[in-house]
This record gives structure tokens, sequence and C-alpha cells, in this order.
């Protein structure tokens, strides 16, 4: 019988073959390799980390901070109406709503339960409650 660490390793090995995983690493990657949506994350971070290190710091002027949220917006609208900024979130999402279905199978099967039977898990039925995106 195989150990728990070997099904684990090989259920990763089967996960990567999944569309899901697929279309996450290419979205990561094309996001990754666009020097102008990188920046402007990178940009929106550090700007938030210094405004924040400010506030701890004792405070900021009003003033200061409407000219830093208005700021902010601009970027956030920028990052978020970014093409592969999107797709990477999308993917993401997709990524995460098939792995909470893995998971819930493997709960409800610990649990003495059919994930099947209770519509849980990855089936067609139970696409409305994950959001979709496995077949």
């Amino acid at each position: 019988m195989a150990s728990v660490f070997e099904l684990a390793r090989t259920l990763g090995e089967e996960l990567q073959k999944t569309p899901q995983v697929e279309a996450l690493l290419a979205a990561k990657k094309a996001y990754e390799e666009d020097p102008e949506i990188s920046k402007a994350v990178a940009e929106y971070t550090q700007m938030h980390e210094e405004f924040q290190a400010k506030m701890q710091a004792g405070g900021i002027a009003p003033e200061e901070q409407k000219k830093f949220s208005e700021e902010m917006k601009v970027r956030g609208e920028f990052i978020k109406n970014n093409k592969l900024a999107a797709d990477l979130y999308t993917a993401e999402m997709n990524f995460n709503n098939f792995m909470n279905s893995v998971f819930n199978i493997i709960t409800a099967t610990l649990a003495g339960e059919d994930p099947a039977a209770q519509g849980g898990g990855c089936s067609p039925s139970s696409c409305a409650s994950c959001g979709g995106g496995c077949h």
C-alpha cells in the first residue's frame, strides 16, 4: 500500500495536468513577464507600505490622506483594468474553487461520507456552489 505522502505526491502530479493549474501557470507567467504590470503592482505595493509606515509613525495630515487615496484609486484601476492582471485573478479564483472541491472530497471522505451522494466534490450537479470552471 502506498504511503499517504506518496499518494499526496501523486495527487500533486495529477493536479498539475488539470486545466485549472495549466491556466494558472500560464496566466502567472504572462503576468510576471509583462514589465508594465509588474512595475505598476510593485509601485502600488511600495506606496501602500510607505503610507502604512507613515501612519504608524504618528499619523498623516488629512490632505495627504486624500491625495494618497486618490492616487491609489487611479493606480488600482489601472491594475484592475489590465488584461493580464484580470486573467491572473480569474485563473487564481478558478484554481482556488477547484482546490476547494478537492479538499471537500477529502474532508467528506475523512468524515465517512460519500461526497457524490452529498452533492459535494466536483460534479456537474455541484458547479453552482464552487463557481464552475472545471468542466
